[in-house]
């Protein structure tokens, strides 16, 4: 009977798994825990529906997407509306919500696009936060469908912590006089670099033929993983792309054919603007950003820094390490780094072949450490005691396609110096297996005291495999003075082959092959550095400071 009503008063929730809780309302966690039914914080009356995404215990999940669907039979209506109240409550942790809205038009067969409900992009915070009433068109293939099903899907990321308890009440389902809601477009979605696919949450007129409809502009990195970030770079205003041609290929959805390509790795912003429905409702002007990375192989997970001393506390300095093992350039932009952490996209960068790249849990504090700048991803700590499952995706992230992943357990025959003992662990050979822990030493590259302990690795350089001793040759090599000058004197108790300076953004300055004992740095601007000295039987990292 329309309009159609549920404010979840009348009956007690049924629980089960995939199971109709109440009448026409289908949940896949009905356990009073993940689907319940909310008693206190309410819109109306004394009930609403809960919905908490998060893993049940013993559960090793990335993701976690509680689901309700409701069965709408809509024959005879048109201009079909639906209307609901969500609030939020807290669990003291910061990490977002994802509410998406999906429909099917063929009794839950096939569901189209999802569409995001929440404060920003990223959801709803992890807040306390009033009822706020949502409105949402149904597709107009919904009008006298009686197979239509509405889906409800909460979702959260990374493991580690707890999203906010979302809380839906009051839901409206109700047909419209007329259309009076102005088409609204999906992300976009690149196929290619020459052909960009578009939906729309309802049929479209030739309005979506006009090229000049379709605007790109440089994309920014930032709302895409993270801030802080080592070698962002926004796409050339010279290098944006444009559209030849536009194909409608369902009476929703159309295809921009390129004459311009867009390229890999790069963030390009898309404006759409006078888009009009069939009723003549024209969109209000949205941009969206998208990034296409197609990659499948050649990046590894080569050092890991996942608990520093004191065990089990802080891990301020926690990071991951790739490295290019191809002979040719990798763009990192628009990959994603999943399972323990949930990176986001990672932002625009080129990463060489035979090099290293890093992103870290807290910048700041790797910065004041390491001095090095990197990117810092957003999302949990890794494992401290727990197997961590790792692995990186590239756009299409829903292909199955993993560019490299590991599941690495703290202990067994796993390195027991990365557990808290203040060691990263590093990939002996790039080109080994690194699912394998015997394929893994504890780093001896010792860079310094860190609240008192000792710290062993070398983010963003080769790894500390090249000898058998490298812990003697650390100890045995001395910077001075530090901060310096004019002159930086090393005192090595092994004859050197080579030193090398680093800028803090991994940029080679200087090389020297002879002389080691005093090296000249009155050119050097004033900063951090980093120093690479080598041995016949290994390397050793050492950060000092310019003035």
């Amino acid at each position: 009977m329309f309009p159609y009503t549920e404010s979840f008063e009348n009956e007690t929730f049924t629980e089960g798994t995939n199971v109709y809780f109440i009448n026409n309302w289908l949940g896949n966690y009905v356990d009073g825990i993940r689907i319940f039914q909310e008693n206190t914080t309410v819109n109306s009356g004394a009930s609403a529906l809960g919905l908490w995404p998060i893993a049940e215990e013993g559960e090793d999940s990335e993701e976690i997407e509680i689901i309700v669907k409701v069965n709408l039979d809509l024959t005879c209506m048109e201009n079909v509306v639906a209307k609901f109240w969500v609030a939020t409550e807290a669990t003291a942790a910061y990490k977002h919500v994802k509410l998406y809205l999906k429909q099917s038009m063929d009794g839950g067969l096939t569901f189209g696009p999802k569409f995001i409900m929440g404060t920003d992009y990223r959801g709803f915070v992890n807040a306390d936060t009033p009822y706020k009433e949502f409105t949402f068109p149904l597709h107009t293939d919904a009008n006298n469908n009686p197979n239509v099903v509405l889906q409800f899907m909460a979702k959260s990321g990374a493991r580690k912590g707890t999203v906010a308890k979302l809380l839906i009440d009051d839901v409206l389902i109700y047909a419209a006089p007329e259309d009076i809601f102005p088409p609204v477009a999906i992300e976009p979605k690149p196929l290619n670099v020459n052909e960009i696919s578009i939906r729309f949450n309802e049929s479209v007129d030739e309005t979506t033929l006009d090229p000049d409809n379709f605007i790109f502009s440089p994309g920014s990195p930032t709302g895409h993983g993270g801030s802080g970030s080592e070698g962002h770079k926004i796409a050339d205003l010279n290098e944006l792309p444009t559209v030849g041609s536009i194909t409608q290929t369902e009476s929703d959805m159309i295809t921009l054919n390129l004459s311009t390509p867009i390229n890999i790795g790069k963030y390009y912003d898309l404006e759409i603007s006078n888009i009009k429905d069939l009723a003549g409702n024209t969109i209000i002007t949205s941009t969206g950003t998208l990034i296409y990375n197609p990659l499948t192989e050649g990046l590894v997970f080569t050092e890991i820094m996942y608990d520093e001393p004191p065990v089990e506390q802080n891990d301020n300095l926690e990071f991951i390490e790739l490295y290019n093992s191809t002979d040719t350039p990798i763009e990192l932009g628009g990959l994603m780094i999943k399972g323990g952490i949930a990176s986001g996209k990672l932002p625009e960068f080129t990463l060489q072949p035979d090099s290293y790249w890093v992103t870290a849990k807290n910048t700041a504090a790797f910065y004041n450490f390491f001095g090095v700048i990197v990117h810092e991803w957003m999302g949990a700590n890794l494992s401290n005691d727990e197997p961590e499952a790792l692995f990186m995706v590239n756009t299409n992230h829903h292909s199955g396609v993993k560019i490299d992943s590991l599941t690495y357990n703290a202990g067994g025959t796993w390195l027991e110096g990365a557990a808290g003992l203040g060691h990263s662990m590093e990939l002996i050979d790039p080109l080994s297996d690194n699912s394998n822990s015997a394929n893994w030493k504890s780093s001896s590259n010792y860079f310094g005291m860190y609240n008192g302990y000792e710290i062993y690795a070398s983010p963003g350089y080769a790894n500390s495999t090249l000898g058998i001793d490298d812990e003697v040759l650390a100890k045995s090599l001395s910077l001075y003075p530090n901060p310096v000058t004019n002159l930086l004197n090393i005192k090595s108790e092994l004859p050197l082959i080579k030193v090398e300076i680093y800028s803090v953004l991994g940029k080679k300055v200087k090389e020297v092959n002879s002389d080691f004992e005093s090296i000249p740095t009155s050119k050097l601007s004033n900063g951090v550095y980093v120093v690479r000295m080598f041995s016949e039987d290994g390397m050793i990292t050492k950060k000092i400071i310019k003035n």
